[in-house]
């Protein structure tokens, strides 16, 4: 747990860093954070062996950070993270939730609206306080709203049996369309989980609103939480909700493993590829600004250096560290 708790503030840290738009410190302390993650080893115990030399001597984590982590570990607490959280004391994890909301939103929020958490972001889009600020609009005020509804509705898991033929019928129809070139299921369906919490589909078209369209207007949609050009959010008449989202050929590979997951596993592989000197998120897989693999998900394994691992074994329960140690 130790190694959680510090990611997460670590994490957070780097978010107050965005906010002032720091250069380059804010992805230091994403890579500190996803090192502490997907360590199997206790950072407590690394400490205690080797002091503050064996936490800079571990992948992501220089001098600065390492003292942090130091501190955290001997007061329970980092001075550093204290003052910003004074600074601007705001619920940063339950905002960024929201679609659309990231860290220089919530600092404008906060110095315009005195938002602090979810609760006032959404009092604030019902009585239309956002729209008016400088580079919002009534377009990202409501896609605001239908965010934090979308994440209110997402509470009941379903069974993958009761789940699955709906997802797999609904799969079907978009890719009877000739504009779609490729489709398919992400998220738990795909890692095949014993319950579901919604409907991931992915799709590959040179014509997004077109697919969007037909998606949203499918007979089985009571609600549409949210549309846009590449991606919309509806709920369907059986309770679950199911989004979609039309990658392009250039990073579908990437953006199916990204949604895929689990996040377990997913820390595992940014782990890697940081050890490697790369970067990976849903849009590729990246040396400096050179993109080294993303049409093809097998190609993401093979960039990194590890065999494939199948959907159902995405677990983050040591798969990625098994592989590792086999090669």
């Amino acid at each position: 747990m130790i190694n959680q708790e510090l990611a997460n503030i670590l994490y957070e840290i780097g978010y107050f860093l965005e906010m002032e738009e720091a250069a380059f410190r804010p992805q230091a302390y994403e890579k500190a954070a996803i090192v502490l993650e997907s360590t199997g080893q206790s950072v407590r115990d690394i400490y205690n062996k080797g002091g503050i030399k064996a936490l800079v001597a571990m992948p992501g984590i220089g001098e600065s950070i390492a003292k942090k982590i130091e501190e955290y570990l001997k007061t329970g607490k980092i001075e550093y993270y204290e003052k910003w959280k004074k600074k601007v004391p705001v619920d940063i994890e339950g905002l960024m939730a929201v679609e659309g909301v990231g860290p220089k939103t919530i600092r404008v929020l906060y110095e315009e609206l005195g938002v602090t958490e979810r609760k006032e972001l959404e009092r604030a889009a019902m009585n239309h306080k956002i729209s008016p600020l400088f580079g919002f609009g009534e377009k990202k005020e409501q896609n605001i709203l239908q965010s934090i509804a979308l994440l209110k509705s997402k509470k009941e898991r379903f069974p993958f049996e009761r789940i699955f033929p709906t997802a797999r019928d609904i799969k079907t129809r978009l890719n009877s369309l000739k504009e779609v070139k490729k489709v398919d299921l992400a998220g738990s369906l795909r890692r095949r989980e014993d319950t579901i919490g919604d409907i991931d589909i992915l799709a590959m078209t040179l014509h997004p609103e077109k697919v969007v369209s037909f998606f949203v207007n499918l007979p089985e949609v009571v609600k549409i939480w949210g549309k846009g050009k590449t991606k919309a959010s509806v709920h369907l008449k059986y309770g679950i909700d199911a989004d979609l989202r039309v990658i392009p050929e250039i990073s579908y590979g990437a953006a199916l493993q990204y949604f895929t997951g689990s996040k377990e596993h997913n820390v595992a592989l940014r782990k890697i590829a940081i050890e490697k000197g790369m970067k990976l998120n849903e849009y590729g897989l990246y040396k400096g600004k050179k993109r080294v693999a993303g049409e093809k998900e097998k190609d993401i394994y093979l960039a990194l250096g590890i065999k494939w691992v199948i959907p159902e074994l995405r677990k983050g329960k040591g798969e990625i560290k098994f592989l590792v140690s086999k090669n």
